[in-house]
């Protein structure tokens, strides 16, 4: 008889490690950036030149309301940027450059390369052709 409990104890541990080990693993087979910049849609905050905010010059020169600019990557490799919900293109991303850069449409005539100066939970902010980006989860 303490064999056959023994048995049921042992049993219900293995189960139990069993349960414990089927977790939601997406985050592990991903590095820390790919799962930051893949969390969810980016929607335009600011626009910054030398350090200094240019988001009302840059709308009245561009007619662009930054705030009305979304970025959506995901983690096959493909991204979606929209203006006020209209998608404006669509294509694939990878990072370059030990992850602080992303190369959009890699191979294509429409190849470029935004340098990032933050991105965390909360923020994603990139440099491309000397103006700075900002974007908000």
């Amino acid at each position: 008889m303490p064999r056959l409990k023994l048995l049921y104890f042992l049993f219900a541990a293995l189960s139990l490690v069993s349960l414990a080990s089927c977790g939601d693993d997406d985050d592990d087979d991903v590095s820390p950036n790919v799962a930051l910049l893949t969390q969810g849609e980016w929607t335009g905050s600011a626009v910054f030149v030398n350090g200094t905010d240019r988001t009302g010059e840059f709308e009245a020169q561009s007619g662009i309301d930054i705030s009305l600019y979304t970025s959506l990557f995901e983690r096959d490799g493909t991204y979606t940027d929209r203006y006020n919900d209209t998608v404006l293109v669509d294509g694939t991303w990878e990072y370059e450059n030990a992850e602080r850069v992303i190369l959009f449409d890699k191979g294509t005539s429409d190849e470029y390369r935004v340098v990032i100066s933050k991105l965390d939970e909360d923020e994603l902010f990139y440099i491309q052709a000397g103006i700075e980006f900002r974007f908000m989860q």
